[in-house]
């Protein structure tokens, strides 16, 4: 009874060790369906001042961000900021720290982009932050 359930607990184990899992009926990549969602537009930023820092968070809705340091691949998300009208920097992470502004206030200008995917742009925001 005992070598019947070893045997069963086995082959069990071995079962559940499978690398093949069931892809959903209907999945085409979902490539095309994230560029279209992104197309829409639509992702909000939330930031806060402390000090002479600005911290800021983008949050896009499957949006994938590219990872510092490393080759961006098609279709990877970045941040351009601009701040008062000069250069612009680019960051690669949705969390981002802006520092080393002086006192008064400052436009922020944000926007998403698509490595390599010109169709996939988002509408520039602005922020106004002030620093004490």
């Amino acid at each position: 009874m005992t070598r019947t359930i070893l045997i069963l607990m086995l082959i069990l184990l071995a079962a559940g060790c499978t690398n093949d899992k069931p892809r959903p009926k209907g999945f085409a990549g979902g490539a095309e369906a994230k560029a279209l969602e992104l197309r829409q537009g639509s992702y909000s930023i939330h930031h806060f001042v402390k000090g002479d820092t600005v911290y800021v968070e983008c949050f896009v809705p499957k949006g994938n961000f590219g990872v510092p340091d490393q080759k961006m691949k098609e279709g990877e998300l970045f941040v351009t900021v601009s701040i008062d009208g000069n250069e612009e920097k680019r960051y690669m992470t949705p969390a981002f720290s802006i520092s080393g502004l002086k006192t008064g206030y400052h436009e922020i200008l944000l926007n998403v982009h698509a490595y390599n995917r010109p169709d996939i742009s988002h509408k520039p925001r602005s922020l106004t932050v002030k620093v004490d």
